[in-house]
């Protein structure tokens, strides 16, 4: 016999109700923004266009040289459809002792919300696998993003490092140094720590800590003034590693959510049958367009 409180139910769904809300704050940071980016076709076309490059010194009376653009990658994303549907009798409606435990319609709406938060979280967790390319056929964390006016970039350590403070600072150099999409050392900034939560509190005394514990405290924690939060985006289902993590950078084309069609919820009943149907459904498209905006390490 299994027996169900009705308000440790309602307690429980109210829970799941708020996790939801911070899994989506987190995920909000990635780019996880459905009321923003709305699609209002089948798909998003973003082309990556490289140059002009650097002026060149123009001796007097002469023509000045003509710069190029060249068109490099398009990224075109698709909307899918998601959906989700139960059913239950009348009888059943009628009868149930539970019927606080059932409530459908909020269990729909919990699963596909549920749905998007792990699926923009497949983005990271698919990050170094090469069965998901992105438009320039490598994954998002690659040492071979080709650039369009000719040559490679990296943005993922050769040696991976663990989280640590060594790494903040290896990645902080090697970001600033990335080339734009001409190819010309942009400069770019680490903004945040991105990890599963099974880092979160070393990275927590990384991005907190006065001084530097490895020195006995004698030095100045500098990651601390990089101004990366006083805590990393702990993404809770990124499960399928404990020591992967990355970093959000200043440039532009971070993974981000498109919405096509916000979920939608509907009830219909087969009369013959006497069972009530619940439905839910949602349309969306997900990916990155600049694999500069984030920097990884496959620990």
């Amino acid at each position: 016999q299994v027996v169900i409180n009705p308000d440790r139910t309602e307690d429980a769904l109210k829970a799941n109700a708020a996790g939801l809300l911070s899994n989506a704050a987190a995920l909000t940071a990635l780019g996880w923004n459905p009321e923003k980016d709305k699609m209002d076709g089948a798909y998003v076309d973003i082309l990556e266009v490289a140059g002009p490059g650097l002026a060149s010194q123009k001796p007097e009376g002469v023509d000045m040289l003509a710069g190029t653009l060249r068109e490099h990658t398009l990224w075109r994303t698709l909307a899918r459809t998601y959906g989700l549907r139960m059913a239950i009798t009348e009888e059943a409606m009628e009868d149930g002792k539970y019927k606080e435990g059932v409530k459908l319609a909020r269990r729909l709406k919990r699963a596909m919300f549920k749905t998007q938060d792990i699926d923009m979280t497949n983005i990271l967790v698919r990050g170094w696998n090469t069965d998901y390319p992105g438009g320039d056929a490598v994954p998002l964390f690659s040492t071979a993003h080709t650039l369009g006016g000719g040559g490679t970039f990296s943005n993922t350590f050769a040696t991976p490092p663990a989280a640590s403070r060594q790494a903040v600072l290896l990645a902080r150099a090697a970001v600033r140094k990335l080339p734009s999409q001409d190819g010309v050392t942009e400069g770019y900034m680490l903004e945040s720590v991105v990890c599963p939560v099974d880092q979160e509190s070393i990275w927590e005394g990384i991005l907190q800590s006065e001084k530097v514990p490895e020195s006995n405290f004698n030095e100045v924690n500098v990651v601390k003034g990089l101004k990366l939060g006083r805590t990393p985006i702990a993404i809770p289902y990124w499960q399928n590693t404990a020591t992967n993590f990355c970093f959000r950078t200043s440039a532009d084309g971070a993974p981000t959510f498109y919405t096509r069609r916000a979920p939608r919820s509907r009830t219909w009943v087969n009369e013959s049958q006497e069972v009530m149907h619940y439905g839910i459904s949602a349309r969306w498209a997900k990916q990155w367009t600049d694999a500069r905006s984030m920097y990884g390490s496959q620990a």
